[in-house]
Order: C-alpha cells, then structure tokens, then sequence
C-alpha cells in the first residue's frame, strides 16, 4: 500500500469512520489482494462494526500471508474476547508478545482479559510488566485507570483518567473512563458530556454508546433502582455476582420459613411475595431498558455549537 492510502485509512480508523476506511480497502485489495496488512485492517474496521464473522476470516487470510506480525494476533485475540474465547485470546496475545517482547501492546489485552476473567493478580502483573516496558505509554494510565475502577478503588481510577485526559482531551478510551466514572460518582451530567464527545467522533462507538444509555437509565425513576443494583452487581464480577444472588434468594427463603415457623404465616408470605416481586422488576426492567435506550438514540442529536 502507498503511504497516502495508508495515512487515509488510520486516520478514518481513529475518527470512528470505519465504513470510509473499509470503502479505501477494498480499492487496495483491488489493486493487491495478497497484501496482508490490508486483509487485517479489513478485519480490524469490520470487528468494530460487530461483523465479527467476517472479521474473522480476514484474519485468517492475514495470518496465512504473513504469519509473523505481532498486531494480526493481537487484533485477533480483540476479536476472541468479543466472541468470548477468553482462553484462546490469552494464547493469541502470548504470540503477538512472542514476536514483539518488547511491546506493552500484548500486556494491556491480557491484562483486560484477566480482568474478564476474575485474575486481578495477574492482570495487575501485566500492566505493571507494561510500565517497565514502556513507561511514557499514553495507554498505560487508561489501562490502570480502567483496573482500579473495576476493583471498586474509584479515587484511584479518577486520578488516572484525569491525567490520560490531560496528555490527550481527544482520547476517546480516556473520555470513556472519565464518563464512566463520573457516573459511578453521581455526576450523570458530566458523564453524558463524555459519552457524547465519544459519540461526537465515533456514532458508531458501542462503549459510549451503552455509557450514554447507562446515564439515561441512571436518571429514569423506574428503572433507575434496577440500574443501580444491577451495576453494584455486575463490579462484583461474574463468581461473586453469582454468589450474592445466590445468597440473597436463600436469604429469603429461609427468613420466610422461619417466621412461618415461628407462628407468622402472613409476614412469612410477605416476605415470599417480595422475592418475587424484586425478581418481576428485574425481568420487566430488562426489556425496559432495552426499549428506553432505543428511543434515547432515535431522538439522540448533538447541539450545533457542541
């Protein structure tokens, strides 16, 4: 590919306009259907467009022309992640480390995949393998940004963010992080204000996008209560989660035998009645949520002077 093609399509990549770049791909495949840089940023434009299956078979085609370049397994282990092949990523991003050791690339998606996965050691162990490799790393302060607010530690995180913001207002993954943290904070306005800068540049952005609905439904009286315990939940990560909703409907069942035992039927069916009426409101909140957040983005627009 001729550096000006190149240049045109990172630059319609970091602008979110992943249907012009994948447009100027396919006149360079055109020209030179062997060229395995283009088959992987096809792949990397259609992943981001959630065509994971197509993105897929680009890969292949990259890796079978040049199987010795550290980012075509590094955007392949992205896409394992959105498929949920958590193990297999893990492999992905060990190769693309293989190639390039001295790359902190591998590092920061290993360090999220841990993260999916409930390994705080060991994500932590990559991104602090991260700095020593490369201490300047923009992507770094995101990186351990985005690992203390998902452990809960929100200070930490907000101090972070603020300085990824600092190095680059522009950044979109640091806008995200800001966004999401202010709304953790209780300052959906300023989170709004995030997700629609994101939204401003990349209409297309699935993480701002579900930012901006998260700050919409955090503002909804009704489904507001079902957001917030959802998203307390949901920190706690897939096994804890699992184990308070565990424990909370044994904890209901068993207070409401023991006070049927105790001679207290109507408390007791009282109790059992409300069990079932939290678990009603989270299985009516659910397509809610989904029909509120589709009419918030039918009606979504941007101020002229924004």
């Amino acid at each position: 590919m001729d550096g000006y093609r190149i240049d045109s399509i990172w630059r319609a990549m970091r602008l979110g306009q992943h249907t012009h770049a994948i447009d100027l791909l396919k006149q360079v495949l055109a020209d030179d259907p062997q060229s395995a840089v283009a088959h992987a940023l096809l792949a990397s434009n259609l992943i981001a467009q959630g065509r994971l299956h197509a993105g897929e078979h680009e890969l292949k085609i990259a890796l079978s022309l040049d199987p010795n370049t550290a980012w075509f397994y590094l955007t392949y282990a992205r896409l394992c992640t959105l498929k949920n092949r958590l193990k297999e990523a893990i492999q992905y991003c060990e190769q693309a480390q293989s190639l390039e050791p001295s790359n902190p690339e591998p590092l920061f998606m290993l360090s999220e995949i841990y993260l999916q996965l409930d390994e705080r050691q060991a994500a932590e162990a990559c991104l602090k393998e991260a700095a020593r490799l490369d201490p300047d790393s923009r992507r770094l302060e995101i990186a351990f940004g985005e690992f203390y607010f998902s452990g809960g530690k929100l200070d930490q995180a907000l101090q972070h963010a603020s300085e990824a913001l600092r190095a680059d207002a522009g950044d979109a993954d640091a806008n995200l992080l800001m966004g999401k943290l202010q709304l953790a904070l209780g300052n959906s306005d300023d989170a709004e204000y995030h997700a629609k800068f994101v939204i401003s540049n990349n209409p297309s952005s699935k993480e701002a996008l579900r930012l901006f609905s998260h700050v919409k439904m955090r503002r909804n009286p009704f489904l507001g209560l079902w957001w917030r315990l959802n998203s307390k939940i949901a920190a706690l990560g897939n096994t804890k989660g699992a184990f308070v909703i565990i424990m909370a409907f044994l904890f209901f069942n068993l207070l409401a035998r023991a006070i049927l035992d105790m001679g207290y039927p109507t408390t007791s069916l009282v109790l059992s009645l409300g069990w079932v009426a939290l678990v009603l409101y989270s299985w009516i909140s659910i397509p809610m949520y989904h029909r509120a957040l589709k009419k918030e983005l039918e009606e979504f627009s941007f101020r002229k002077d924004y």
